[in-house]
């Protein structure tokens, strides 16, 4: 049970969060506050105060506490926050959390909290920012046959690190809707299908379907690095005497599909209206992770299929590996809090209300063998491809990472630039700052 300055905290947190308490607004006074939550004035004040010095309420003269423009940056040594705290299975997760921990407030506007579930290309350009948490696994479950190894493996740090443990993962597949695609006498393609295959069935479907909604193509990384790894290129190899394999042959071949793919459909369609639109029935093509079938769940959606993604001539089965990962600032100083926190979200209790709503595909192989349904299909598909994923994009620096996402989307979306050559001008970039970066940290 929270304390009674704890609850008038949490109160205004909440109001401040819903808009009720909008930025640059007063908040109501002291008196008023006491007979909303019952509280006394001595408690309201510490509860203010508390909030000012975080910076999420400023005191103004003659006009009381007035909520801050930026208040959405500061972080609260409490705060728990979810990349996107309105997916399905947040509510009753936020259940399970307020339960068994109800020290932790669950977040729905603030953009960091002390402890996050973030996905991959988000805590890789800001890996700094977090706390290494190998040792604390280690203590908390010290047999780590209970998870599966390999989605860890592309987040160990060179020196055993780990700056966040996967939640949930999923290999990508491609997402179909059968009826679109019969309408169009289109036959469901084959598991071997490549990818003129899968252009020439987009060209056929864009007479009578938006380019916009043949498929949600991104200039995203999670996106195009699909289609690099088919390809059998990578963007780094850490353990080769030329790490660098952005203009490589297969690097090459897999920009080259995207431009091809892109010149087909469409741009980004805006946030995520992709989703929507194939609930809905108007898209023919996905390209996710098994997390989507916790949405497609929701909106009561079931008339879809599965395909592995398109293979590209000359290339390799592998496709980007989609992880959501548990993470914990470094400002945290409370030790026996993340164990806690790392006990309760890969306990059974949490990763099997994670497998009944088929989010992905949990950690602990007992909640997984619990969430797929071995006599559907589509869902065994995600098991065959499970050995195909891969996360190495896990670059060596958030600037790295984001020189070289900048310049291969830039790469993909403008016909004008060469390919080849554009491609070898951004891996002579990168050489270039890896060259600088190993002769500072040698002189350091």
């Amino acid at each position: 049970m929270k304390d009674k300055i704890s609850q008038v905290r949490d109160y205004l947190l909440d109001r401040i969060e819903s808009g009720e308490f909008p930025a640059g607004h007063p908040i109501p006074s002291a008196r008023k506050l006491g007979e909303t939550v019952d509280a006394s004035f001595a408690m309201i004040l510490q509860a203010v105060n508390a909030l000012a010095g975080a910076g999420i309420l400023h005191c103004v003269s003659r006009q009381g506490s007035v909520v801050r423009p930026d208040w959405k940056e500061r972080l609260m040594p409490n705060h728990f926050v979810v990349f996107n705290a309105r997916l399905p299975w947040v509510a009753g997760f936020r259940v399970l959390l307020e339960k068994r921990l109800p020290a932790l407030r669950f977040c729905t506007e603030f953009q960091n909290g002390m402890f996050e579930i973030r996905t991959t290309i988000p805590l890789q350009m800001r890996r700094n920012e977090y706390l290494d948490l190998a040792p604390f696994f280690r203590e908390v479950f010290p047999d780590r046959s209970l998870f599966f190894e390999s989605p860890f493996r592309s987040f160990l740090e060179p020196d055993g690190s780990i700056r966040g443990i996967p939640f949930i993962f999923s290999p990508r597949v491609m997402f179909c809707n059968p009826r679109l695609l019969a309408e169009a006498g289109i036959e469901m393609p084959s598991e071997e299908w490549t990818l003129e295959d899968f252009l020439q069935i987009l060209r056929r479907m864009a007479k009578n379907i938006p380019k916009e909604n043949l498929l949600n193509y991104s200039a995203g990384p999670f996106f195009w690095m699909n289609f690099v790894f088919r390809s059998g290129g990578m963007l780094i190899d850490p353990f080769a005497e030329n790490p660098v394999r952005i203009d490589s042959p297969e690097t090459v071949r897999g920009i080259e599909s995207l431009r091809k793919l892109r010149n087909v459909v469409s741009a980004d369609l805006p946030g995520l209206c992709w989703q929507k639109e194939f609930c809905e029935g108007r898209m023919p093509f996905v390209l996710a992770e098994r997390e989507l079938l916790c949405t497609l769940r929701a909106k009561g959606m079931n008339d879809w299929n599965v395909l592995p993604l398109p293979r590209i001539p000359g290339g390799v089965n592998r496709m980007a590996q989609a992880t959501d990962l548990i993470c914990v600032r470094k400002e945290c100083v409370d030790r026996e809090q993340i164990l806690e926190f790392l006990r309760f979200m890969l306990s059974e209790e949490v990763q099997d209300y994670i497998a009944e709503e088929k989010y992905g595909i949990p950690i602990r192989k007992s909640s997984a063998q619990k969430s797929i349904d071995l006599a559907d299909p589509r869902d065994i598909l995600f098991l065959t491809e499970m050995n195909s994923m891969s996360a190495e994009y896990n670059l060596d620096s958030p600037e790295l990472m984001e020189l070289i996402q900048n310049g291969v989307a830039r790469i993909i979306n403008d016909d004008s630039l060469p390919l080849k050559e554009s491609l070898e001008d951004l891996a002579h970039a990168v050489r270039l700052f890896l060259e600088i970066k190993n002769a500072t940290a040698k002189t350091a």
